[in-house]
């Protein structure tokens, strides 16, 4: 490697780097303390890592899910390192990797400076920001996806050998989490982006099997673990819910709303209140002209108003003279066609029948106007054609799936951070004759880093420590170990506990802090008949989070701020 020649990428990856990491290490400084209390579903990720680590905790009924992760920290949890804290920082670390990722990404189309402004937004989306260091799947799935990226448009560019780690890293990234699958379908539309799709796969035959043997090889691999500890294929039945309809029960954050990712980019991309804790959507009341509940900030709307410039610029270079005389000698009239009525299509049936047939119909519109557009004088359109394709196969997944939550939103916010970039360069290449340009080029990017990590600190600075439900609970810092405390006395006092029925408010918590199973009873434990229910299951120790008032003849044994354990033993 020639460092001179590579000098100015050296630099920007290495700051953006120590940029990363301290970021990194500031939100790790918060979530470690709080723990994973206030996010439910990373005890399912944990108690799947103890089993993995050889701990029987019971939990048969979560194994199915995403494996990754918890693969991943079960390998820290048999050094000894079991804490909720080890999954908070091994999701954390690919939040660093996505950096380089992004930026690596981009460099393929602008320079260095351009790539690390795409690359640092990317990562101070307040979507991003919140979700680093809580111990979930969204960020590694989302890193895996943009290398994954990569190396499929590295392997058209540079060589075919590539495809070894692209289709690899598409199977690891489905296991880190299922719907990172969508991957494969812009993997796919690249090898029908060339000019002869056919003639390029028969030239690079040797290395596509290659790579796809090596894919294969990974799912072998996974699907042998699955096999050997007799886990069911979870995948398989939640991949048949969701591509069945969207129309089937209603979860999650929201109903069944194609708007609602639309409602709320703005706040993705910029917003003051609750960052870094959570985030809160918002909408946009026109009657009233203004927000309620989250708000986007400043930032968001400069970098809306970038996109929005940028989105002009490229149509009228995409129409300009020169390339409506192109589109004129182009046989365009089938393309429209298919273009047309796939689009049509598309619209009329979305919802209504599986978005497996949905992204297909969606796919050949795009692919029909990429054929017809492709010979048009713009800087690398194929490159900009995948990421919106990307973009796009996302959106209508995550729209048509009926559990709206926010985060999920965040396997787009690459080509949101390419757009932007992209959307800068079109205005200075508009500029570029005028004085001091190159000065501009510079400074501009920079300037825009500095005023969204300025206000995103400035913003986190200033908001109250509150959990997912945005309530500031009084004892938000100390709720995880309050039931740790609890957990480690029943320990030290009966080492006999786990040969007897425990319960608890908490099922899952309690679960990885006594490695045993211990089910949920939040939902019913402040019924009048509980006690009964309790004693009728011969329930040896009770776990209380809410000051529950158990009855008789169960006795409070020890209390740790809200977290209460009571004990009735049955000598019949």
């Amino acid at each position: 490697m020639n460092f001179k020649e590579h000098k100015r990428d050296i630099i920007a990856i290495s700051s953006l780097a120590i940029i990363i990491t301290a970021i990194t290490l500031l939100l790790l400084n918060i979530d470690c303390k709080v723990g994973v209390y206030y996010v439910r579903d990373v005890f399912f990720y944990l108690n799947n890592a103890l089993f993995y680590a050889g701990y029987d905790t019971g939990m048969e009924a979560t194994r199915g899910l995403s494996p990754l992760i918890p693969m991943i920290t079960s390998i820290f949890f048999r050094m000894g390192f079991i804490s909720d804290a080890t999954i908070i920082i091994v999701s954390s670390v690919f939040y660093i990797f996505a950096a380089i990722g992004m930026y690596l990404l981009l460099r393929l189309k602008f320079d260095e400076i351009l790539s690390f402004s795409g690359s640092m937004i990317l990562s101070t989306f307040p979507l991003v920001i919140v979700w680093v260091t809580k111990g979930m799947l969204d960020i590694p799935a989302m890193c895996i996806s943009i290398w994954t990226i990569y190396f499929t448009i590295l392997s058209f560019r540079k060589n075919t050998k590539f495809l070894y780690i692209a289709f690899p890293l598409a199977i690891f990234g489905f296991f880190a989490r299922f719907t990172a699958l969508l991957t494969v379908p812009v993997v796919l539309m690249q090898f029908l982006l060339v000019k002869d799709p056919i003639l390029n796969i028969k030239n690079n035959i040797k290395d596509i099997i290659i790579g796809m043997g090596l894919g294969a090889a990974v799912l072998a691999i996974f699907l042998g673990i699955y096999q050997y500890f007799n886990i069911g294929m979870f995948f398989l039945s939640q991949g048949g819910d969701i591509s069945s309809s969207s129309t089937n029960t209603v979860g999650g954050t929201a109903v069944i709303n194609v708007f609602y990712y639309i409602k709320n980019f703005l706040i993705y991309i910029g917003t003051e209140k609750f960052v870094p804790y959570s985030l809160k959507p918002g909408s946009f009341i026109i009657t009233k002209m203004q927000w309620i509940g989250g708000y986007p900030s400043i930032t968001s709307y400069i970098l809306a108003a970038i996109m929005v410039i940028g989105l002009i610029l490229a149509l009228k270079k995409l129409f300009n003279e020169k390339n409506r005389e192109i589109l004129k000698n182009e046989n365009k009239t089938l393309k429209l066609a298919i273009f047309i009525i796939f689009l049509a299509l598309f619209f009329l049936t979305y919802i209504k029948i599986s978005i497996i047939f949905s992204v297909i119909i969606i796919s050949i519109a795009l692919l029909a106007i990429y054929r017809l557009l492709y010979k048009t004088e713009l800087n690398d359109f194929t490159f900009d054609f995948i990421m919106l394709y990307w973009f796009v196969v996302n959106f209508a997944f995550f729209t048509y799936y009926h559990i709206k939550v926010d985060r999920y939103f965040m396997p787009m916010l690459p080509f949101v951070a390419y757009f932007v970039i992209l959307s800068l360069n079109l205005i200075f290449d508009k500029i570029k004759t005028i004085k001091h340009a190159d000065k501009i080029k510079t400074v501009v990017p920079i300037a825009l880093v500095c005023l969204i990590l300025l206000c995103t600190g400035v913003f986190a600075l200033g908001n109250s420590p509150h959990t997912f439900d945005n309530q500031m609970h009084t004892n938000f810092e100390t709720a995880a170990s309050e039931e740790k405390a609890v957990c480690e006395w029943l320990v030290k006092h009966d080492p006999n506990y786990a040969n007897k029925t425990i319960w608890a408010d908490r099922g899952g918590d309690m679960s990885f802090n006594l490695k045993m199973e211990i089910p949920s009873c939040e939902k019913t434990s402040n019924e009048t008949n509980f006690t009964d229910e309790l004693m009728k299951n011969n329930v040896t120790y009770f776990i209380a989070n809410y000051n529950n008032t158990i009855g008789e003849p169960y006795v409070k044994l020890y209390q740790n701020g809200e977290v209460s354990l009571y004990y009735y033993e049955n000598d019949n």
